[in-house]
């Protein structure tokens, strides 16, 4: 019946479940980047190489920090109507 009522939205789980598949997927990334950095010196050459692994060294943790900034403004979003239907309740 959870999926049937009204009472609690499912809507933070689900956000919840993307921003942990999202913090997965961009940690593989960041990796992936940096290995095809440095296997792929010779092919690219040293400073084309670096700047792969820089960038993801870099690039990672920001994308990482933006992705949880947006989560929680979801989930505040969510926690506002929650606290505005307790308010109307009383």
């Amino acid at each position: 019946m959870f999926l049937l009522s009204f009472r609690r939205f499912i809507a933070p789980t689900v956000i919840k479940f993307f921003y942990y598949l999202g913090l997965l997927v961009t940690v593989l990334g960041g990796l992936g980047t940096i290995v095809y950095g440095l296997t792929e010196i010779s092919e690219l050459g040293f400073p084309q190489a670096m700047t792969y692994v820089v960038g993801a060294l870099i690039g990672t943790p920001i994308i990482i920090l933006l992705m949880r900034f947006s989560t929680e403004m979801w989930l505040v979003l969510f926690e506002m109507n929650d606290r505005l239907g307790q308010i109307r309740d009383k």
